[in-house]
């Protein structure tokens, strides 16, 4: 029998009570399927809500949407141009209504739902698609009618089905028959797709999409912190907006996300924001472990992503919210990286008397976004909240990144970094400059990586090599191919590069859509989990942090502006040993003057004999 995610107990405890037509899928479900499968009944898409999925590495994935309803209240019109509405009887006039909700139609319910799993929840696999059409029928959606025959389902919906549509009734729920329309779309043991999923994790991604974690992957203590007083002064989630200027480790992220969870244990809608593809990830899985800390639904009423996945045309009329409720807290993270246009189109979608914060370090304004502008945002009163002491940055570290922002004159508002890390965190912190040009950078990266691993101290999964740009990326990970060293990256192969262009290259526009589509797959689907090194670039690991972060420094001519920034914000992810390989000539005097003020230590290589 297959597992069943979460428990009958839960389930039993879900704020919308299963309908008779879910749960008698759900045991049919349980029935057929062996201990391989897992059936999630009722899961958390953030935001969306499919009613069953069911998951098998050697076999793929499956979408249930269940209506009970009575079809004799419903009816299809059909127009000329294809596209039809969707009717229902008033039961008080018994006249027709057209529903104009997109997603009232189950069908494209499903399929909305699939959608979604492949753009956002599990990217990396939108990505592979990009690359194989036929990984599309890896995620098979279906629609059942409870209380209809297959074959009346389908007549009545025949002008609106296609061949590839699954919809069935009750009768196809015997054994036997579900077993074979199963695997006639797929769904069966033996998938040629089984070493792409297991390749990539669609196991434990799937389950981190559908809000159920993997036990003990993540240690909650990490999240369940005490506070100090500037801290605890921002969790109330009062009527207003608040700005807050913080410095990396300055716990920022710690209390949005619990914030987020506080206002939805009190059943307020939430939504948390940040520019940051990447850093979304993150987000999400904080937010969840936590939620479901307090109890099993309060992650229910947050939705959490980028912004640009919500609004693509930095405008409110296209809304791709899936809770479109207005919203009682919004949440900004990594705010210097917010337009103070997109600000104003979040309060637009908020409900009266709403909580607003934004948290923001301008220190890492990669994207040299204007910070004076989003002063004067309407409902922003008074002085920024300051958090500027560091619960992650060693000493050493600090020191660094201050020094750095002093000796080019960019301190900004955010202030001064001051360490609280305890002494025994930085017993082991190591700091280094090397100088090189790009050959030499790339010749001893390989060397120093090479050594990291054997140091039995040091694990693959706590190195992460930072670039500037995508270019560099594919020098690093063709040293770490040279090495046989597993890694993952948060780009495509230049093998991948060249593929898309192969396909697309005579119409540049469409190679590079369709290598943008490509990359923000790879950058949504980047985690942390896994046991291989990193390779990323800076942009894109904001918010995260390692023990062993090395840095390939070799800003392209459009970064000249931000390369202060960027260097500032690579410097910040390091939790213990560090490495700066650099080979821009304007900041090797900061180099030299980084190591005569004892900031940081020269290469071994480079030490004068």
């Amino acid at each position: 029998m297959a597992v069943l995610v979460p428990d009958l107990e839960e389930i039993n405890s879900l704020p919308q009570k299963p309908t008779e037509g879910e749960i008698h899928l759900m045991k049919a479900l349980l029935q057929i399927l062996d201990d391989d499968w897992t059936v999630y009944f009722q899961p958390h898409l953030n935001g969306l809500r499919p009613d069953i999925v069911i998951f098998c590495e050697d076999a793929g994935i499956g979408i249930f949407e269940v209506k009970d309803w009575d079809l004799n209240a419903h009816q299809i019109i059909n127009y000329d141009n294809g596209s039809y509405d969707w009717q229902v009887r008033a039961r008080d006039t018994g006249k027709w209504i057209t529903i104009n909700k997109d997603d009232y139609c189950p069908i494209k319910q499903a399929e909305k739902y699939r959608d979604s799993i492949f753009k956002y929840e599990i990217p990396i696999l939108g990505a592979e698609r990009l690359l194989n059409q036929k990984v599309h029928s890896l995620i098979q959606p279906f629609v059942y009618f409870h209380k209809h025959k297959t074959a009346d389902v389908r007549k009545r919906l025949q002008h609106i089905l296609d061949r590839y549509s699954n919809v069935f009734g009750y009768d196809y729920t015997d054994s036997k028959l579900l077993r074979t329309m199963l695997e006639k779309c797929y769904l069966r043991h033996g998938s040629k797709f089984t070493p792409l999923m297991k390749r990539n994790g669609i196991a434990d991604r799937l389950r981190n999409a559908l809000a159920y974690p993997k036990h003990g992957s993540t240690d909650i203590k990490s999240l369940l912190v005490t506070f100090n007083k500037k801290q605890q002064d921002l969790l109330p989630n009062n009527p207003g907006c608040r700005r807050v200027f913080g410095a990396a480790g300055g716990g920022k992220t710690l209390v949005l996300v619990h914030k987020a969870v506080n206002a939805a244990k009190e059943r307020k809608k939430v939504f948390l924001v940040c520019f940051n593809i990447t850093m979304a990830n993150n987000l999400r899985d904080l937010v969840t472990r936590l939620a479901r800390h307090y109890g099993p639904h309060y992650h229910r009423y947050i939705e959490v992503g980028h912004f640009h996945r919500f609004f693509p045309k930095e405008t409110a009329e296209i809304d791709n919210r899936s809770l479109k409720e207005p919203i009682d807290v919004v949440l900004i993270d990594e705010g210097q990286d917010f337009e103070r246009s997109w600000i104003e189109i979040l309060q637009k979608i908020t409900a009266p008397n709403y909580h607003m914060m934004f948290c923001e370090d301008d220190r890492q304004n990669i994207y040299r976004k204007n910070v004076n502008s989003r002063g004067s945002i309407p409902g922003i009163k008074g002085r920024p909240n300051l958090l500027n002491e560091s619960y992650r940055i060693p000493e050493q570290t600090a020191r660094l990144a201050n020094a750095l922002s002093t000796w080019a004159k960019q301190e900004g508002e955010s202030g001064t970094v001051k360490s609280i890390k305890s002494v025994q965190g930085n017993l082991f912190v190591r700091n280094i400059w090397f100088d090189g040009t790009k050959k030499q950078v790339v010749k001893t990266i390989k060397e120093d990586v090479n050594n990291l691993i054997h140091d039995r101290n040091v694990a693959r999964a706590d190195i992460a090599i930072l670039v500037c740009t995508v270019e560099d990326g594919w020098q690093i990970c063709k040293a770490l191919d040279e090495l046989s060293l597993p890694y993952q990256q948060n780009f495509e192969s230049q093998e991948e590069n060249q593929e898309i262009y192969r396909l697309y290259g005579n119409n540049y526009e469409e190679f590079e859509k369709k290598r943008d589509e490509l990359r923000r797959g790879y950058k949504a689907g980047f985690w942390m989990q896994g046991g291989k090194i990193k390779v990323c670039t800076i942009h894109s690991f904001k918010g995260w942090e390692l023990s062993n972060i090395l840095v390939f420094f070799n800003p392209e001519e459009e970064q000249h502006e931000a390369k202060v920034p960027l260097l500032y914000t690579a410097i910040t992810r390091s939790q213990e040993y560090l490495t700066i390989y650099n080979s821009d000539s304007n900041l090797t005097l900061f180099g030299k003057f980084a190591i005569s003020e004892l900031y940081i230590e020269p290469h071994p290589s480079q030490c004068k004999r």
